[in-house]
């Protein structure tokens, strides 16, 4: 497969950095050499120092072959010129990295084909996304949809008010049986593993479970979180930048308290005007005097979303000691958020280089894979596979098939059921599965159901 990557900021290398791990042919186009030089000393891909929208650049020899063209550079204008330029010199697909253009008109289809754009990718969007499950579900670390959003994987941290510490995988997974909720995979400390029926569950662990979308309260009540979700929450933001304002706007449909720190006075009005009920506070949101002065000590969440990482380390250390339960940190640096949950009492850190890579690797998973996820430091994985009729491993139960080791079949979809697999399963053209497997593994996997 060959793809072509044009910008290598912040979102481009970490996604190179992700592809390259792969068995793909990537170039990459961008206009810093020094990255170029990096990218290439480090990972062995092809470099290009051009401008992307260089008629020069984009020719049909250079693309007419290309898989995928993906436009994330940090200009919209350049991405959208670069997708059409692309589009027309003959690549196959085409993803547009977008953040502040308005392209939700009903005929938005229509607009985005006519522009040679296939996807956008909207980072504040996914960003938003991923805050609000964090925020509407408490003690949820990681979420992802399958199917269409019927079937759901969520990851949950395993807290005082988890009622399932000390129990074992197999007699709980056998008392939740009926509602088909399933344990796929532990993270303990820094280590993620596929799970055994004797494992035991340990305070701190935190669990990823594939569930029906419908069986969203069931297994809030298995856990014991019920309750501490159906309130209303009394959320700070600091930060009123892209992010903080569709943050606020999403959280406001949902009815929460929120109260939105900017520090910048014209902006503050500005945000002001589009907000309907969130409270607009124009101050540092690193003074600890004026956080105190606007009840910091009752907020069930502080998330810090400015544009500086040192800025929003230090207010969330500070919400932590004013007793907030729940904060939440943007880094930029993918590497501080391991850093984050083992070393500080921060509750969470999220990186959009990370979101916004994660989200584009689907696209680059086989044509039979319709959606992907992967765990934030760890080398496992999981997949939606649709079985075709050449599939090699359709009629014969999955005991039959000498799949690896670290290699799990969860929830299967035939057509309109939703079916929980054991050994004795057979596997049908037509269906649609979920794997759980270990990113060495894919490969082999990959071969008995592509």
């Amino acid at each position: 497969m060959k793809i072509v990557v044009a910008g290598a900021g912040e979102v481009g290398f970490n996604l190179i950095e992700n592809l390259s791990r792969e068995d793909l042919d990537i170039s990459v186009i961008d206009i810093d050499a020094e990255v170029l030089d990096r990218l290439k000393q480090e990972f062995g891909v092809k470099t290009d120092y051009s401008n992307i929208i260089d008629s020069r650049y984009i020719s049909p020899s250079y693309l007419s072959d290309a898989d995928l063209f993906l436009a994330i550079t940090n200009s919209d204008e350049t991405n959208m010129i670069a997708c059409k330029l692309a589009s027309e010199a003959g690549a196959q697909k085409t993803i547009c990295r977008i953040r502040q253009i308005d392209l939700s008109a009903t005929n938005r289809q229509f607009s985005l084909k006519s522009l040679g754009i296939d996807w956008v990718i909207n980072p504040v969007s996914l960003v938003a996304d991923e805050l609000i499950r964090i925020v509407l579900t408490p003690n949820i670390v990681d979420s992802h949809e399958f199917l269409n959003g019927d079937i759901m994987l969520t990851g949950y941290r395993m807290t005082e008010y988890s009622r399932i510490i000390g129990r074992k995988i197999g007699d709980l997974e056998k008392s939740m049986s009926k509602s088909q909720i399933q344990i796929v995979i532990f993270q303990r400390k820094n280590i993620s593993f596929i799970p055994h029926r004797d494992d035991v569950i340990k305070y701190g662990d935190i669990i990823y479970f594939i569930y029906r979308s419908k069986d969203f309260v069931t297994l809030r009540k298995v856990l014991g979180y019920a309750q501490k979700q159906a309130k209303t929450k009394r959320i700070f933001i600091n930060g009123g930048g892209n992010i903080g304002l569709c943050l606020a706007e999403r959280l406001e449909k949902w009815n929460q308290d929120v109260k939105v720190i900017e520090q910048d006075l014209a902006r503050s009005y500005q945000i002001a005007e589009k907000l309907q009920k969130s409270l607009v506070l124009n101050f540092d949101g690193t003074d600890l005097d004026q956080l105190k002065a606007e009840g910091i000590e009752n907020a069930d969440f502080f998330i810090a979303v400015t544009d500086n990482e040192q800025i929003n380390l230090t207010s969330s250390l500070l919400a932590c000691e004013q007793g907030v339960e729940r904060t939440i940190c943007l880094v930029q640096q993918p590497e501080l958020i391991q850093i984050i949950s083992q070393n500080t009492p921060i509750s969470l850190g999220i990186s959009p280089r990370i979101i916004s890579a994660r989200y584009l690797v689907q696209f680059i998973q086989g044509t039979n894979v319709s959606s992907y996820f992967s765990l934030v430091n760890s080398q496992l994985e999981v997949l939606e596979v649709h079985l075709g009729p050449q599939a090699r491993c359709l009629n014969a139960a999955l005991r039959e098939i000498n799949l690896p080791e670290n290699v799990r079949v969860g929830i299967i979809k035939r057509s309109s059921e939703y079916l929980q697999p054991d050994a004795n399963s057979k596997l049908k053209s037509g269906d649609i599965i979920l794997l759980i497997l270990h990113r060495f593994d894919r490969g082999k996997a990959l071969e008995f159901f592509s």
